[in-house]
């Protein structure tokens, strides 16, 4: 009995680097792909199971690749991997109705076990027409706990708003307003929650969005400090030097795995 067909459309800068995909090649007839304007062709060709996206920077041709993808095959699930772990990425891929989202690296077993969730609810090979296949999604581990205190509601709220807005300008009476609070009592409801000052969190959570965006090598400093809020290079080198230790571009030129799970000071 033949093997199903895969397409793994491998949208990487660096196709040297290891991949997952391998492990996948006992349950599926891979058919691995490179060029963006082959995936519509080899999809036609081998009338896939599903497709799996592979990156580790995406652009946005590849991205429009995806898309493009999706909206020209409606019915075929998408699995999505890439290196850039960014929350906004994942609601845009979300948006374009991947079936899931991965942030490298993933084992082959991680890879294996989503795969097999998706397995049951696709049509069985013969069928004349394809219904689109999505399985029924897990609810979320912190949904299954109950509501919290409303003063760590408000500082959710703010984390959110932080979430959403870390890359712009953020007043504190503007972040305390949108949580329907003065700013003293913002200040130290916020404080009592996460047991820092917002500055300190906001700090803190920039510079975690800037060691992620440093492991792109097409990112400058400057582009860098600019995409998390802290436009002046001068002022963002010398709070990351103070906070890591070493410089944003001594960070990006001795990264390792050890490096990159250093923590903030």
């Amino acid at each position: 009995m033949s093997l199903p067909c895969l397409i793994w459309a491998d949208l990487r800068i660096n196709r040297a680097a290891s991949s997952p995909v391998g492990a996948l090649e006992e349950q599926f007839q891979v058919r691995r792909v490179v060029e963006r304007a082959a995936i519509p062709l080899n999809i036609d060709q081998a009338t896939p199971l599903l497709s799996c996206f592979e990156y580790d920077y995406p652009d946005v041709p590849s991205l429009q690749a995806l898309r493009s993808t999706k909206q020209a095959y409606p019915s075929l699930p998408i699995l999505m991997l890439t290196l850039q772990h960014s929350e906004a990425l994942a609601v845009w891929a979300f948006r374009t109705r991947v079936w899931d989202f991965l942030v490298q690296p993933v084992t082959a077993e991680q890879l294996s076990q989503r795969i097999a969730a998706l397995l049951p609810v696709l049509p069985t090979r013969g069928q004349e027409c394809r219904e689109i296949a999505m399985p029924v999604p897990f609810i979320p581990r912190e949904s299954r706990i109950g509501a919290p205190g409303l003063s760590m509601q408000a500082a959710q709220l703010a984390a959110n708003y932080v979430e959403h807005h870390y890359s712009e300008t953020l007043r504190l009476r503007d972040v305390a307003g949108s949580c329907q609070m003065d700013v003293c009592t913002f200040s130290r409801t916020f404080k009592r929650a996460f047991g820092l000052t917002f500055r300190e969190y906001l700090c803190r959570f920039r510079l975690e969005r800037s060691r992620e965006l440093l492991a792109n090598p097409r990112a400058t400093v400057s582009e860098v400090a600019c995409a998390v809020g802290m436009s002046n290079v001068s002022h963002f080198t010398r709070t990351f030097h103070q906070r890591m230790g070493i410089t944003p571009t001594e960070y990006r030129r001795d990264a390792t795995p050890q490096n990159t799970h250093k923590s903030l000071q």
